[in-house]
């Protein structure tokens, strides 16, 4: 793109190594749909000031010797969260992965530890962490495949996210699954969409909803990471069954039937990998999320990864959670607005700063006068709009925030959570707490008038009642 016959160029790191992680869905959806290709920012006139520059500087000394001192923040630097979760004892494997398109969410240590290997698995891979500009952590580690089928595989931005792609797929080939990585992103595909579309499709391989003839002789059977690789350009590019698989997992269904709907798994519609059933918080996040389907605007775990510094809390109990969910929607929408990193915020294992260090750091460079309570006012302000916009636009209600059905219906199969899943009765009561805290109206979920104005949200009050006039009762039973 250019202006005034002058060409305008975007980090040439993305064109060098052309694997960070892609716009994939949502607003990359819609710029796919427009054939827009990028967006370019040209400013003009002076310079970007400092309110108070030597208060910034005082902020930004105490901000960088949180994250100096943070645990989790030396870990990222050196391993980070896929380094992490290479050891296959680390908590994580037992609370957020989904396997098998989620007919479980247990998976062997055995098939762990071949991931997690430091000479074959994905420690191995690993060349150097990449940073962005001036950033204090790190957290994107340049990886090579440099041996095997899948030599000359490279690029950045491998997360948690990837192992939860394996396990999803039952996948313990690591390289296959990083070159399965590297080219959702060469397809500009996201990654959590083609897995989970994909799992769905392996499923109903292994059920015999779909045959040899309708994958173009694939065999989708678990852990073929060949076929995996394949059905990724397949989708991309709209070939064979890609073209049903593109439409996401809930449209897929509903063209194939065969009851395959029953674990088309979707949050509102949206693919989703996320794991449900153990980590009520974490289940939460994800339903309620005005991002849909998606652990980083709300979920959290316990203790003090992914959650409140000072809270201890269990993580597959369903008691308490709400309160839990709200702060850590609250934050993550303060770090959006401030355009904060969450790793070094509240969300990740690393929490090195917190609102205090946000209100600092806001009012230096803006000259305002922002208290914690200012901040935590306009996040609640931000996400409630943003609930709005999906009421208006989407039509979603209560009957919106509830897990995939599979994850209700069916239990854990092994491993030490086995029998858990979410509760039906439970999980109202938790929904009703969540909804009572955000002061939305606790039978339909829709936000009430009262919270609407008293978040300065009055100019959306007309259409929310022209909205709910026209809304049928079956859209809000429960």
């Amino acid at each position: 793109m250019g202006r005034r016959g002058k060409t305008v160029f975007v980090d040439r790191r993305l064109s060098v190594t052309g694997q960070r992680p892609q716009a994939g869905r949502g607003v990359g959806c819609v710029m796919g749909d427009k054939n827009l290709k990028a967006l370019v920012a040209c400013g003009e006139g002076g310079s970007i000031g400092v309110a108070r520059p030597a208060a910034f500087l005082r902020a930004m000394d105490v901000a960088l010797e949180k994250i100096r001192k943070s645990p989790g923040a030396e870990m990222m630097r050196r391993d980070t969260l896929a380094g992490r979760c290479s050891d296959p004892e680390y908590a994580a494997w037992d609370f957020l992965m989904s396997a098998r398109n989620g007919q479980d969410d247990y998976w062997d240590p055995e098939k762990r530890r071949k991931l997690a290997d430091p000479m074959k698995g994905f420690p191995a891979f690993r060349k150097r962490i990449s940073a962005c500009f001036a950033c204090p952590v790190g957290c994107m580690p340049f990886s090579e495949v440099t041996e095997g089928p899948y030599a000359g595989t490279r690029g950045e931005g491998f997360w948690i996210n990837t192992l939860m792609d394996a396990v999803r797929l039952d996948i313990t080939d690591p390289a296959g699954i990083f070159r399965a990585w590297i080219l959702s992103n060469e397809m500009g595909l996201d990654t959590d969409f083609i897995t989970n579309v994909a799992s769905w499709a392996f499923e109903c391989y292994e059920k015999g909803l779909l045959s040899g003839k309708d994958t173009g002789g694939l065999n989708l059977t678990w852990g073929n990471v060949d076929a995996f690789l394949k059905l990724i350009k397949m989708v991309a590019y709209r070939e064979g069954i890609g073209e049903l698989l593109a439409h996401g997992v809930k449209e897929a269904a509903g063209r194939l039937g065969k009851g395959s709907h029953k674990f088309a798994i979707h949050m509102k519609g949206q693919d989703s990998i996320e794991a449900y059933r153990i980590a009520k918080a974490w289940a939460l996040g994800v339903a309620t999320s005005p991002a849909a389907g998606k652990h980083l605007r709300g979920s959290c775990t316990g203790g003090q990864v992914f959650g409140p510094k000072d809270k201890q809390f269990e993580a597959h109990v369903y008691q308490g959670q709400p309160e839990n969910v709200l702060w850590q929607s609250l934050t993550k929408e303060m770090e959006d607005m401030l355009g904060l990193c969450v790793y070094v915020g509240t969300w990740s294992g690393a929490y090195a700063l917190e609102p205090s260090d946000y209100s600092a750091l806001a009012n230096a460079v803006t000259g305002f006068e922002l208290t914690e309570e200012d901040l935590f006012f306009m996040a609640r302000r931000s996400y409630n709009l943003e609930k709005a916009f999906n009421t208006l636009h989407a039509g979603f209600t209560r009957k919106d925030d509830y897990p995939p059905e599979r994850f209700m219906r069916e239990a854990v199969r092994s491993g030490p959570y086995r029998g858990f899943r979410c509760e039906r009765d439970q999980w109202d009561r938790m929904l009703d707490q969540f909804y009572r805290l955000q002061g939305w109206d606790m039978e339909t979920g829709l936000q009430t008038e009262e919270t609407l104005e008293a978040l300065d949200l009055g100019m959306i009050l007309e259409k929310f009642k022209t909205f709910k006039d026209r809304l049928p009762k079956e859209a809000i039973e429960r």
